[in-house]
């Protein structure tokens, strides 16, 4: 039961990777501020409609993945400016990375093109993989890319719906997945696809954790000191439950001070900052180990 509650805490405590705020979406999507990098080196600057940004929680239940998330589009449909009536359908085998504004916010946010590969049970990269367009978290030597999969309540029931106004505080993480691609490679690894776990897998949590070593081990190969770093950490049993308690302990005295007084949306915001911090750190670490073993 230990092993199980590691994992659950490891993947369901992890309320959101990205610190923006929420947007949700109902219907026929807008258009939204865009630009397309081309394979050809070429960019088109206006506006594109029809996809997941980011930030958005999808409404999918466990074996939806990063289809019901759209990002397995196969084209881009693209306007040069919103009051065009011409819709250009752009094939995602000729875009490299899409760049986009939040309107609200004016944040912007990136989506990397990139053949994912799995990591299977024989602790082997499968060969063939799937092209996805992967929302970047963190840029580095080591890129970090990542969505989440969230479950919200509507405003007009008790069931679970994509009919809500988009307060956190009603929302409940249901999965996260993570991609680690290097820079200048264009396919990315996924150490587990938690979309695909069976609740048998779940019993069996040492094989999971050896795919994020392997992982790591694959998209580092390139270091002989990181990859004595990888083995250290999988020594040490790095991806456990201890590591995640000992995270949690080092911030929660902070998180609970600003919890103090507030409720609903407004602490949900604050829970989902520093377990944001709390989950990618778990991620982070070796990703830091590359960059200072590999200069």
């Amino acid at each position: 039961m230990k092993k199980l509650s590691a994992l659950l805490l490891f993947v369901f405590s992890a309320h959101s990777f990205f610190a923006q705020s929420l947007q949700f979406y109902t219907g026929k999507r807008d258009f939204l501020p865009i630009e397309i990098l081309m394979e050809d080196g070429s960019t088109k600057k206006g506006f594109a409609q029809d996809f997941m940004l980011p930030d958005v929680a999808t409404f999918s239940f466990m074996g939806k993945g990063a289809k019901n998330a759209n990002l397995d589009r196969k084209e881009v449909k693209f306007k040069t400016s919103k009051s065009d009536t011409e819709v250009q359908s752009i094939p995602v085998s000729d875009i490299k990375s899409l760049i986009y504004t939040n309107e609200e916010t004016l944040e912007t946010f990136q989506l990397d093109k990139r053949l994912v590969k799995e990591i299977n049970n024989d602790l082997e990269m499968e060969s063939e993989g799937t092209v996805l367009m992967l929302p970047l978290m963190e840029k580095g030597p080591i890129n970090l890319y990542g969505y989440r999969s969230m479950m919200c309540k509507s405003d007009f029931g008790d069931n679970f719906s994509s009919g809500f106004n988009g307060n956190e505080d009603n929302c409940q993480l249901t999965y996260v997945m993570i991609y680690l691609s290097k820079s200048n490679e264009t396919f990315a690894i996924a150490p587990v696809d938690y979309s695909s776990l069976s609740p048998l897998a779940l019993f069996n949590l040492k094989t999971l954790y050896k795919k994020f070593y392997k992982a790591y081990e694959i998209v580092g190969a390139d270091c002989p000191e990181f990859l004595k770093k990888v083995d250290e950490a999988r020594q040490n049993d790095y991806f456990s439950n201890k590591t995640f308690k000992e995270n949690k302990r080092a911030t929660d005295d902070e998180r609970k001070a600003l919890l103090k007084g507030k409720k609903g949306a407004e602490a949900s915001r604050i829970n989902m900052k520093y377990r944001t911090e709390l989950y990618t750190k778990m991620y982070k670490k070796l990703i830091d180990d590359y960059q200072q073993s590999c200069k």
